[in-house]
């Protein structure tokens, strides 16, 4: 059985964000326009509200990195240093997005946090977004990112992947595809309210039962639109349907209980622990999506994060342990 995790109720804060998000944010979906115009207002739209929802601690370093070489091709995103790092040691975050909005800019008080509340360097990996660069320019850009990382000396054993919504969608795909591959896999994922199901079938019935704050299940279907163009949206590297026996690294989900994106986070949990996979999930009460993005408005922010970084540091922790002792003993 996956452990599970019961959060207290939701803070008074945390319900007057969901309040005051209902009354705000969903209802621009209906004066947005539509098509490419409307991704490119909705992109401004969502940089102003993620840059006054987080805060970017002091004592971390924010390197950019656009490299082009003959092996990988253009690598993009930036390294985020805490100042005293834990030597050996990496994460690859994968922002969300919708596959259409967001970037490495946009989540960068996010992943600052999460660099300095583990004191592990992270590299926060862009990719190209939709309408512009469909499926599959986005996991081919976290493959590569990837690949290069290993080429700058670290090994899977030194590595977490972590990622949210559709960043959580493209940690499993990576993990999925180094696993078929037969490649040596990560130390650990974790997920923040990630996306399962791009035909949108999960949401549109957790939808009905409960509205998310922040947007319907069609104007996600329209984001979704973009990315996949003429995908069978059943494609394997968007499904991502994993065999019993088909065990991936240790696993931590969290999503919030007042988005529909709970029910692709319970989807994927229950597929790991049928894989065999050692998986947590964690339904926070009453929160909204990415919720650990929104540290100014909700204190269960910060807690959900400390949460992820203790995950991630033991993952890496038990990973190092494991390839020392193996090596030890060649």
């Amino acid at each position: 059985m996956m452990p599970r995790f019961t959060p207290h109720p939701p803070s008074s804060r945390a319900r007057f964000a969901l309040w005051a998000t209902r009354r705000t944010l969903r209802p621009l979906e209906h004066v947005v326009p539509d098509g490419v115009l409307g991704v490119k207002v909705t992109r401004r739209l969502l940089a102003g509200m993620m840059a006054g929802a987080g805060t970017s601690p002091l004592g971390v370093e924010v390197t950019p990195v656009d490299s082009t070489t003959e092996r990988f091709g253009r690598v993009k995103g930036e390294w985020v240093r805490p100042t005293t790092p834990r030597p050996g040691m990496v994460v690859l975050y994968i922002h969300g997005s919708g596959y259409n909005l967001c970037s490495t800019k946009t989540h960068r008080p996010l992943v600052s946090r999460l660099a300095k509340e583990t004191r592990v360097t992270v590299f926060s990996a862009e990719y190209r977004l939709a309408p512009e660069h469909p499926f599959p320019a986005a996991p081919d850009d976290i493959e590569r990112a990837y690949d290069w990382l290993l080429a700058q000396g670290w090994t899977a054993d030194q590595i977490v992947v972590a990622g949210d919504s559709a960043g959580g969608h493209l940690t499993l795909d990576l993990a999925v595809r180094l696993l078929r591959e037969g490649r040596d896999l990560p130390a650990g994922l974790v997920m923040f309210s990630p996306l399962a199901d791009v035909t949108c079938s999960l949401i549109t019935e957790r939808e009905k039962a409960l509205p998310d704050p922040m947007l319907s299940a069609a104007g996600v279907r329209k984001l979704f639109a973009h990315y996949l163009l003429d995908t069978d949206p059943l494609h394997p590297r968007l499904t991502h349907v994993l065999e019993p026996g088909e065990v991936l690294p240790p696993t931590l989900i969290q999503a919030g209980g007042a988005e529909f994106l709970a029910a692709d986070a319970h989807h994927i949990a229950d597929m790991l622990e049928a894989s065999g996979t050692d998986v947590a999930l964690e339904i926070w009460p009453g929160q909204m999506h990415v919720f650990q993005a929104a540290n100014r408005m909700v204190p269960e922010a910060d807690q959900a994060l400390r949460r992820a970084a203790k995950f991630l540091v033991s993952a890496l922790q038990a990973s190092t342990a494991a390839a020392e002792a193996k090596e030890a003993t060649a």
